[in-house]
């Protein structure tokens, strides 16, 4: 039989005999909020825990909006005008106002990036700027981890009274799902700090994909009151990023509502493993620093602990991504001991590559992976430890694997990036 899968902008196609394949671990689709407004304005008014918006905005307070970056597909721009005019209602002054997007460690964005990120009228009407991760004048420190790891945040965000955060709810490899406290750690944090996340997490052994809430989630909570989280408005979006919930209030408490939310409306109860899942990447296309998410998503429908085999569709539109190490670092079987050592202290040319690497390296130790895409090179993935196929290859690779395992049973996924699948 046909199936169709997302593949960036374009759609791929590949035959799969019938007796061997499942069927797409896809959750069924659920319509958008038909006013959105109201549904927002309902969620701003009746926050899960904290205090309201109306009773800790005032004019001469400057408030900082922090925003996702184009690596997520939250409608910034559609959610934005309707918390502005909230604000003004409630005394804000838009001189008082910077919004800032949480780059994490991603590249920066352009200024045309930024302004359809928000929205032409309010790139014109506003201070829009990226967060800092990398220059010293940029970021404030406030304070250390348990290891000593200085903790520096962007200093326009230091700088304001007020912290309002907006992002989508998805599941995470690291933090079990985005949202919440997220956007401040590791969204607005200096490049250090971000590393530091990213390698404690590469320790862990078991996925923490979809988990509600996971070590890291739990260490980076305890440190958002450094800085400050006043507010959060948090979106579950369907398979065409169109919003379908809102929650907003408290960083804690509206983002475990939201997560609880999210299971119901991108969830997919796995009735049926698989030998051999294939997964598309989509939405996160940009690069393969992004796209291997849908192999975590991926991996709770692959029989097993160990083995099998997991396929990543993706365009990687911008190739491995910000981290040229990234690919050595992934196909390392001792990245352990160089994570403690980098947490101890030493010296290494990328942490963030080191420690993402690590802990791709140990999916790849679990699965055999497999990835099919025309934005990365051979020569990548070798590196990676993967195997690679162009698209044009993708039938001829089906069509092999199934003559390795006759009997093999196959499953699909078209969102791997945002699809939650459970037993």
């Amino acid at each position: 039989m046909l199936i169709t899968l997302p593949y960036g902008k374009d759609k791929v196609s590949v035959t799969i005999p019938k007796q061997n394949f499942i069927g797409m671990m896809d959750p069924e689709f659920v319509n958008p909020c038909v006013d959105l407004e109201k549904l927002i304005e309902e969620a701003v008014s009746n926050p899960v825990g904290g205090a309201q918006l109306k009773d800790i905005i005032s004019p001469e307070k400057t408030i900082a909006i922090i925003i996702d970056d184009i690596s997520r597909p939250t409608p910034i721009s559609t959610i934005l005008p309707i918390l502005l005019s909230h604000l003004l209602s409630f005394g804000a002054l838009p001189k008082n106002i910077v919004i800032v997007a949480a780059l994490g460690s991603h590249r920066y964005m352009t200024e045309e990036e930024l302004k359809n990120r928000v929205g032409a009228e309010i790139y014109e009407n506003y201070r829009v700027i990226n967060s800092e991760f990398r220059k010293p004048e940029g970021l404030t420190y406030v304070g250390k981890t348990p290891e000593g790891v200085d903790i520096l945040v962007t200093k326009a965000v230091m700088d304001a009274d007020i912290h309002i955060g907006i992002g989508c709810l998805v599941p995470h490899p690291v933090m079990g799902w985005g949202g919440g406290g997220k956007i401040i750690y590791p969204g607005v944090a200096g490049e250090k700090t971000v590393a530091y996340f990213h390698l404690v997490a590469s320790l862990y052994d078991e996925n923490l994909y979809g988990l509600d809430t996971t070590p890291i989630r739990d260490m980076m909570e305890q440190w958002v009151d450094s800085v400050g989280l006043d507010f959060i408005i948090n979106v579950v979006l369907n398979a065409k990023a169109e919003i379908v919930d809102v929650v907003a209030g408290h960083y804690v408490k509206a983002h475990r509502e939201g997560v609880r939310r999210g299971k119901e409306i991108i969830g997919y109860k796995v009735i049926e493993k698989a030998d051999i899942m294939i997964a598309s990447s989509h939405p996160a296309d940009q690069d393969f620093w992004q796209s291997p998410k849908a192999l975590y998503a991926a991996e709770a429908a692959v029989k097993g602990d160990r083995g099998g085999i997991m396929i990543l569709l993706s365009p990687n539109y911008e190739g491995v991504g910000p981290h040229p190490e990234y690919p050595k670092c992934m196909g390392r079987d001792d990245g352990d001991e160089a994570v403690r050592e980098c947490i101890l202290g030493k010296t290494v040319d990328d942490p963030l590559a080191l420690a993402v690497g690590n802990s791709m390296s140990k999916l790849r130790r679990r699965r055999r992976l497999i990835v099919v895409s025309d934005g990365v090179s051979a020569e990548d993935m070798r590196q990676c430890g993967c195997e690679h196929y162009n698209v044009a290859e993708f039938q001829s690779l089906i069509d092999s694997l199934i003559s390795e395992n006759p009997n093999c049973k196959i499953g699909a996924l078209s969102n791997g990036a945002e699809t939650f699948l459970y037993e």
